[in-house]
């Protein structure tokens, strides 16, 4: 059903409340895709979580289009079935608690991975030579240093 585009117009309270249950089934499968992509990012899986990108953005567009629906039909989804109104508003603010932890996943896994680029960066930039002593008994310039090799494993 989450791949159902919400109907855009209600005209009975039975029509409200199929259209509260799209809207809502639409919102539990974007947490759904969120909530594995969180529990792939923890885990370090992030291929796995790079793999859902698809069904992501599939269900991010629908989201789009269930809250175009909703807001369109605010007015007869509170006239026709006012007790749907907090199931939508429930489903909604668990969403948005999933993004939120979703978000802060995702900014703890830029910020590492950002450390080790910079780690890698500043080793591969240290300097290879040894300090030696010139006949004047002071240290002697180090030669230009030769590039360094990286090597790049894409298994992770």
């Amino acid at each position: 059903m989450a791949s159902e585009r919400p109907q855009s117009s209600l005209a009975s309270s039975a029509d409200a409340e199929r259209f509260a249950a799209q809207v809502i089934d639409v919102m539990q499968a974007l947490e759904v895709v969120i909530g594995q992509e969180t529990s792939f990012l923890k885990a370090s899986r992030l291929r796995d979580a790079a793999s859902l990108a698809q069904a992501k953005t599939d269900a991010s567009k629908h989201y789009v289009h269930a809250l175009e629906a909703l807001r369109a039909n605010a007015i007869a989804l509170a006239r026709w079935a006012p007790a749907a109104v907090p199931r939508v508003k429930a489903a909604q603010s668990r969403l948005a608690d999933a993004l939120q932890i979703n978000m802060a996943v995702i900014a703890t896994a830029k910020s590492v991975s950002e450390g080790i680029v910079r780690s890698l960066a500043k080793e591969v930039a240290a300097p290879r030579t040894l300090t030696t002593y010139g006949a004047a008994g002071r240290a002697a310039a180090p030669a230009r240093p030769a590039a360094t090799p990286l090597l790049v494993s894409r298994s992770l």
